[in-house]
This record gives structure tokens, C-alpha cells and sequence, in this order.
């Protein structure tokens, strides 16, 4: 009964007050606000189908609010790089790809972050990344839109599709919230003691040749010593 009255509060504020707070949610939840914004995107395409809302209008709201949080985030990328870089090392290597000119995979794989990026808890940390690898300001307008089309859509059209069953579609989308939250652990668990491990080899690697060739420099001078004898 609680969810169903939290639904009904739902659709009440959107019935009233219309994109506004689809804009707001998208907002809040890009800016790595605690905000579940899976309820509200889910309302609004029920509101769709009931002809409440539009539905162009309510994926064109969620999306444009999304899009103006990842773009404020890209810009505190851009003018922080310094930390950007030192925060996630391996964007050297992808410096390096844009440099040399292999932009095309870089774009489509940014693409894919981005928007696999909306659906994590920690969806502020591919916006940042673009502005500090000194991505074009219209090319990233342009991607993150249709990624943030596409994160709407994904929510929105469930409820629009689904309406008669949005009770248990928001508790499917509460469920498969917190089994990618506890799948980002994991991996970045995984991360974390691929690059301790990556650090450490270095270190060994140059302790070894070293090692190896003190027993080859006595060996010469040993050999050296007995042709002068």
C-alpha cells in the first residue's frame, strides 16, 4: 500500500505541474544526487498512455535535464583536468588514441560510457572525464543528448508500455538498481587489484636484471683475470 500511495503522490505532482519536475529528476539524479528518479520516469509514461502527458514532451524534459547536469560536469572536467588525470591514470592511454588521430572507436566506446554511466550510481564520472581529455564542447552536447534520449526512453517507455503493471515495474527497476550498484563493486574491486598488482610488476622487473647481472660482472672479471695471468 505504501508504494501504491508513493506512485499515486507521483502522478499527482507530474499531473500538476507537468515536464518541470521530469527536468528537475534528471537533473538531481545526474548530478549524483541520492534521488532514485526510476518512480518518476516510470509515472510519467504511465501519464502518457493515460494522455496526461505527452509523451515526446516527457522524454524531451528527463533528457534535456540530464543533458544540462552532464554538461556542468563536463566543464568542472575541463577546468580541473590536473586532478582528473591523477584521480583515473589510464586516461593518458586514451589521450594518446585521440592524439594519434583513432578517434572514431574513442567516440563510440565514449558513447557507450556515457550512457551506461546514466544507470550507475556513480553517473558523474564519464562527463568529467570527456572534459578533461579536451573533447569538442558541441560533440559532447551532441553524444550525451542521445544518450540522455536514450536514458529517458529507457524508463519512460516501460511505464508508457506497461502502465496496468506499474507497481511491479518500479519495484523491477528498485530491484535491478541495487544489483548494478553491488555489480560496480565488484568490478571496481576487480580494478583496483589490477592496478595494485600493475604497479608492483615494474618494481620487480627492475630488481631482477639487476640481480642477474652482478653474478655476470664477477664472472668477466674472474675470466679477464686469468687471460692476464
Amino acid at each position: 500500500m505504501g508504494k501504491l500511495q508513493f506512485m499515486t503522490q507521483i502522478n499527482q505532482v507530474l499531473a500538476s505541474h507537468g515536464g518541470l519536475p521530469l527536468f528537475l529528476i534528471g537533473f538531481a539524479e545526474q548530478s549524483g544526487l541520492p534521488l532514485p528518479g526510476a518512480p518518476f520516469l516510470l509515472a510519467a509514461g504511465a501519464l502518457a498512455a493515460a494522455e496526461h502527458l505527452s509523451l515526446f514532451t516527457a522524454i524531451c524534459w528527463a533528457a534535456v535535464g540530464a543533458l544540462a547536469a552532464d554538461t556542468i560536469w563536463f566543464y568542472v572536467g575541463r577546468h580541473g583536468k590536473g586532478r582528473i588525470f591523477r584521480l583515473f591514470p589510464h586516461l593518458h592511454a586514451v589521450r594518446q588514441r585521440l592524439d594519434t588521430g583513432i578517434q572514431t572507436p574513442s567516440i563510440l566506446r565514449g558513447a557507450g560510457m556515457l550512457t551506461a554511466a546514466k544507470f550507475l550510481p556513480l553517473s558523474t564520472v564519464a562527463p568529467p572525464q570527456a572534459g578533461a581529455l579536451d573533447v569538442g564542447g558541441l560533440r559532447f552536447v551532441l553524444v550525451d543528448g542521445v544518450c540522455s534520449v536514450v536514458y529517458a526512453s529507457l524508463y519512460i517507455l516501460p511505464g508508457f508500455f506497461l502502465h496496468d503493471q506499474l507497481e511491479q515495474v518500479a519495484a523491477f527497476f528498485q530491484r535491478l538498481g541495487v544489483s548494478t550498484f553491488l555489480l560496480l563493486l565488484i568490478l571496481a574491486g576487480g580494478y583496483l587489484s589490477y592496478r595494485l598488482l600493475k604497479g608492483r610488476r615494474p618494481g620487480l622487473a627492475k630488481s631482477t636484471p639487476s640481480e642477474q647481472t652482478k653474478p655476470d660482472v664477477e664472472l668477466l672479471r674472474t675470466e679477464a683475470g686469468a687471460i692476464d695471468d
